[in-house]
């Protein structure tokens, strides 16, 4: 569903993607995991194309991304949450949803919000559809973006660290949106910091340092069976072993 082949993007002097290459298919739950200024977010930003890489391909659907062109039609397939919410403050819960689909797709205003409200009601916010963003709890804004990315029917959701942002108790009911979407068969693409999280839910977890995928397997075989010193080093700063 999206590969990336060779794809490289810096910052400077810094190579904050180094030459990855990554496939995603359908049905997988990824979920990214590094120290902090690996590389995750960039490398989850370049699948959106919400970051241009120097050079590398990029494939979604086997339909090469041309960087140069406006590529809305085949990244429109792919949802992106964002780890600060990014909702209009101005608009109401409904209106952040319904946006995008009436101006971008030429979506009715009446049909675009009754596919709101049903994806408010799924991620269990049925009656916060006239609330405007202030009035929300963060864990609330962040189901409101995940329904805003279903509102436009994505075969696959990039989330870029979805909980970094959130209290303590609100990260429990976030997750268990993005576990009942991997349920239902979504494919998903997720840099975190939740270990349990990716233990439980994710079929490949990837470990990125540098820039560069270091490793990557089922979540076993990279929580119980790491192969790479490094990766050794970053499971034993963060996870009793």
């Amino acid at each position: 569903m999206i590969k990336a082949v060779n794809l490289c993007k810096t910052f400077g002097k810094i190579k904050a993607v180094d030459n990855v290459n990554l496939e995603i298919n359908q049905g997988e739950v990824i979920c990214i995991i590094g120290p902090s200024g690996s590389g995750k977010s960039t490398l989850i930003r370049c699948l959106h194309g919400l970051e241009t890489p120097e050079s590398g391909e990029l494939y979604i659907d086997d339909k090469k991304i041309d960087f140069s062109k406006n590529n809305s039609k085949e990244l429109s397939k792919i949802g992106f949450v964002f780890q600060s919410f990014n909702l209009f403050p101005h608009k109401t819960v409904l209106e952040n949803l319904t946006l995008g689909p009436i101006k971008a797709f030429g979506v009715s205003q009446k049909d675009a919000e009754e596919t709101g409200r049903k994806l408010l009601a799924r991620v269990g916010l049925a009656d916060k559809e006239n609330s405007y963003p202030s009035q929300l709890s963060g864990g609330q804004k962040q189901r409101v973006a995940i329904a805003r990315a279903l509102c436009q029917n994505p075969e696959a959701i990039l989330f870029d660290e979805p909980t970094s942002a959130l209290d303590p108790e609100m990260i429990g009911e976030v997750l268990n949106v993005m576990k009942e979407l991997a349920d239902e068969g979504m494919t998903l693409a997720v840099v975190t910091h939740e270990m349990g999280f990716a233990k439980k839910v994710a079929t490949r977890v990837i470990f990125v340092d540098s820039g560069k995928i270091v490793e990557e397997g089922t979540p076993d075989q990279i929580f119980e069976n790491p192969q790479s010193p490094r990766l050794k080093e970053f499971l034993s700063q963060i996870i009793h072993m």
